[in-house]
């Protein structure tokens, strides 16, 4: 292929080519989800970025591209317009204690984010909200593998992912205070298909 007429865009659409290619072989293999996280690494983070006015690559041409990010502010990230349905099971905690390992993670009621009957916040937050604690997770390596329970035990089989993100935003905050966004592995690999979908979308030209 030859040099994108507009990276953003076109660097998606390629990436979505290569999962048509490599997506059975993961699945067959059950490596959906660290299939969708080799993805997410290159799909979500570099147009994400390049998207960005304040990035030094910027063009004027980008204008629509940074104004569909600014819309994520306004939209709640479960009925963002990247979605091709809507997602279930997803799930969004603060982790207040035990951050270094699942089986002591507590939310702010002392249960475990990833217990049915805790707190389950990610319908409150917008999708720029949700894209940021799993861009960050993902550009430091702060990604946890959960069995059924939602617990990292090596030899089991992984269920869902977890994204951490250290809670800066309070000033507040204990050091080892974070977000974490909990996604079901296949339900995590389609919404990278969906936002790559969505940023591929816009004009080449």
């Amino acid at each position: 292929m030859g040099v994108p007429k507009r990276f953003a865009v076109e660097y998606p659409d390629r990436c979505l080519q290569l999962v048509a290619a490599a997506e059975p072989f993961a699945i067959e293999n059950k490596l959906t989800g660290s299939f969708a996280l080799l993805v997410a690494a290159a799909v979500l983070t570099m147009p994400f970025e390049r998207m960005r006015a304040t990035h030094f690559l910027f063009q004027p041409e980008d204008a629509d591209l940074s104004a569909a990010l600014k819309s994520l502010t306004k939209a709640p990230f479960l009925q963002a317009p990247f979605w091709s349905a809507n997602p279930t099971d997803w799930r969004q905690s603060r982790i207040m204690e035990g951050i270094d390992h699942t089986g002591g993670w507590k939310d702010a009621n002392g249960r475990h984010p990833a217990d049915p009957e805790s707190e389950n916040s990610i319908a409150q937050y917008c999708a720029s909200e949700v894209l940021r604690v799993i861009r960050n997770a993902l550009s430091h390596g702060n990604i946890v593998y959960l069995n059924k329970n939602g617990y990292e035990v090596p030899g089991d089989q992984m269920e869902s992912i977890a994204f951490l993100s250290r809670y800066e935003e309070d000033p507040n905050a204990k050091e080892f205070t974070y977000r974490v966004v909990i996604a079901p592995e296949m339900q995590f690999l389609i919404f990278v298909k969906d936002w790559a979908k969505w940023i591929s979308s816009f004009a080449k030209d």
